[in-house]
C-alpha cells in the first residue's frame, strides 16, 4: 500500500485485491435462496390455488312444467289424476308416473337430442300421444353453475281421446319452475 497525495488516503495496487471465497459456499447460498422462494412460492399457490368456488345455487335441470284442468262452465279446475301412466316415447328414461300415483302436475324431460320429444299419456284405459317441438339452444348460467340447454318456441301436438284441448303458456322451457302448458281434460 502506499500513501497518495490526499491526507488519509490509501492506494491498494490492484494485484492485491483478489478476494478468494470458495466457489461452493456461493452455489449453496445461490441454492439455498432458490429454494427457500420455491418454498415460499408454493405455499402461496396451495393457500390461494385451493380456495373452494362458490357453488351454483341456481337450478341445473329443465323440465316442460304440465299442469292437468278440467272446465267446469267457464272455470278452470286443477284435475287430481289417480291411475294414470305417462311415458316417454323412444327414450330410456321413459316412464314418468307409475299407475297409483296421483298428481295434478308433471314435468316432462325435453329430449337435449332432439327438437322434439314424444311421450303416452294412458288414463282412464285411453291412450293420448303428446309431441313437443321446439329449437334447443344453449345459455350461461354463471361462471360457478356453468352452461344449460335451453327449449325456445314450444309447440305441442296431440291425439284427442282424454285430451280436449292443451294451451302452450309459456315457450321458453327453462331451469325456471314457471308452468308451460296446460292439459284441458274432457270431464266424464
Amino acid at each position: 500500500m502506499e500513501k497518495t497525495g490526499t491526507e488519509g488516503s490509501w492506494k491498494i495496487p490492484a494485484q492485491n485485491l483478489s478476494i478468494n471465497l470458495p466457489v461452493k459456499n456461493i452455489k449453496n447460498a445461490v441454492s439455498d435462496i432458490s429454494t427457500g422462494f420455491s418454498l415460499v412460492l408454493i405455499v402461496f399457490l396451495m393457500t390461494t390455488g385451493c380456495q373452494h368456488a362458490p357453488k351454483c345455487l341456481e337450478p341445473y335441470d329443465v323440465y316442460l312444467h304440465a299442469r292437468f284442468v278440467t272446465l267446469a262452465g267457464t272455470q278452470e279446475k286443477d284435475t287430481l289424476l289417480m291411475n294414470a301412466d305417462i311415458y316417454g316415447i323412444d327414450r330410456e328414461d321413459s316412464l314418468i308416473t307409475a299407475g297409483k300415483e296421483s298428481f295434478s302436475k308433471i314435468d316432462f324431460p325435453p329430449d337435449p337430442n332432439r327438437d322434439y320429444c314424444s311421450f303416452v299419456f294412458r288414463y282412464n284405459e285411453l291412450s293420448d300421444t303428446l309431441v313437443f317441438s321446439y329449437l334447443r339452444s344453449v345459455r350461461l348460467l354463471s361462471y360457478e353453475c356453468g352452461f344449460i340447454q335451453e327449449y325456445e318456441n314450444l309447440g305441442v301436438e296431440y291425439t284427442m281421446h282424454q285430451i280436449d284441448s292443451i294451451a302452450v303458456v309459456d315457450t321458453l322451457v327453462s331451469n325456471k319452475d314457471d308452468e308451460n302448458i296446460k292439459i284441458y281434460l274432457f270431464r266424464h
